[in-house]
């Protein structure tokens, strides 16, 4: 497979993108304490905004205050937030790259990031605060496509809320949102309902969800692939991460391949595949694999540019080592998310 075709486009549902190498949704865990975006951020995404990208998703975005899963999480919970959403967008989307917001709740990853307001679980939740955040989901999405955000990603992964009710080690609940996989799913499925409510049936929405469980269980498997079946068409894609989703140190090979590779037999929604992809030669097992799109998140913290340098470089590797150094709060007086990279830029402006 040439690489020629990380820089073609590709037609989903809804939306085109314009190539296969998707930003995730990265989070610089730099936002100011009332969960607004700081200007070193914006400058992030007007640089984003300058690659050859199929798509750029946001950072994790919370879409209710009790909600907010670290100190330094973007918020886009009411209209205050409003002209946050569209600078991103007007600087990650400047040379036509879509841009999605990414949105979630952090359920028991609030507990101490919440201002002291009730942390939510699977268990301890009344059907109220289920409806509750499944609104908080659609509420949120109607304001990010009037901001301009051409699609929004419901964040089902690495334990926030909606992951946790799909893991039965977290979900003991007996009525219509626990037992089965796909009662487990149904505060998701109900999200995705809200936010098609919301903004209408052609407004793209993506999934991103754990494709293991702690053990990678055949039962675990069976109950995603079913789930997202249970979806038909509703997403346009759905990006497949993992309970381990960012291990240290550089990766042989793309982390979730078999997992990818499996899903392709079983759904027909087309699958992103995000983590270990550090070169062109692992975005094109990606796609050998089943994926129809690779998303990557600390290689562009290390190198902004990396999708240039896949384009224009034989043999491009990231300088990305995997230390984890970019999940630590950013430290206002330095603005270092990479000490590979240097300084997070500042706006011109």
């Amino acid at each position: 497979m040439d690489k020629r075709i990380l820089f073609t486009p590709l037609e989903l549902k809804r939306i085109t993108l314009p190539g296969r190498i998707v930003r995730s949704a990265t989070e610089l865990f730099a936002s100011e304490p009332d969960g607004h975006v700081p200007a070193c951020e914006f400058a992030v995404f007007d640089r984003l905004g300058g690659e050859p990208l199929g798509m750029i998703l946001t950072a994790h975005t919370c879409v209710s205050p009790e909600g907010r899963a670290n100190l330094r999480q973007n918020a886009f919970w009411d209209d205050s937030f409003f002209a946050d959403g569209e600078r991103i967008r007007r600087c990650a989307g400047k040379n036509g790259v879509p841009v999605v917001m990414q949105i979630g709740h952090g359920g028991m990853k609030a507990e101490g990031n919440n201002g002291g307001l009730p942390v939510f679980t699977p268990d301890n939740m009344t059907e109220e605060n289920i409806r509750s955040v499944v609104r908080a989901f659609g509420e949120t999405a109607l304001r990010a496509k009037r901001a301009g955000m051409d699609g929004v990603m419901l964040h089902c992964a690495h334990l926030y809320l909606l992951s946790q009710f799909f893991y039965p080690k977290f979900n003991h609940r007996t009525d219509r949102y626990g037992g089965s996989g796909l009662n487990r799913f149904r505060i998701t499925a109900e999200c995705l309902e809200a936010v098609k409510a919301a903004c209408g049936n052609d407004y793209p929405v993506f999934l991103k969800i754990n494709g293991d469980d702690e053990g990678g269980t055949e039962e675990y498997y069976r109950d995603l692939a079913e789930a997202i079946r249970s979806t038909g068409d509703a997403f346009d894609a759905v990006e497949i991460s993992g309970w381990h989703s960012a291990p240290l140190g550089v990766p042989e090979k793309p982390y979730f391949l078999e997992i990818v590779r499996r899903l392709k037999e079983d759904v027909e929604v087309p699958l992103i595949e995000v983590g270990g992809i550090r070169s062109a030669e692992g975005m094109l097992m990606a796609l050998e694999a089943g994926a129809s799109a690779v998303s990557l998140s600390r290689p562009f913290l290390c190198e902004p540019d990396f999708a240039s340098k896949i384009r224009d470089t034989e043999n491009a590797v990231s300088r990305c080592r995997g230390c984890g150094f970019c999940f630590r709060p950013l430290d206002n007086a330095t603005l270092v998310r990479c000490p590979t990279a240097g300084p997070l830029p500042l706006p011109e402006d």
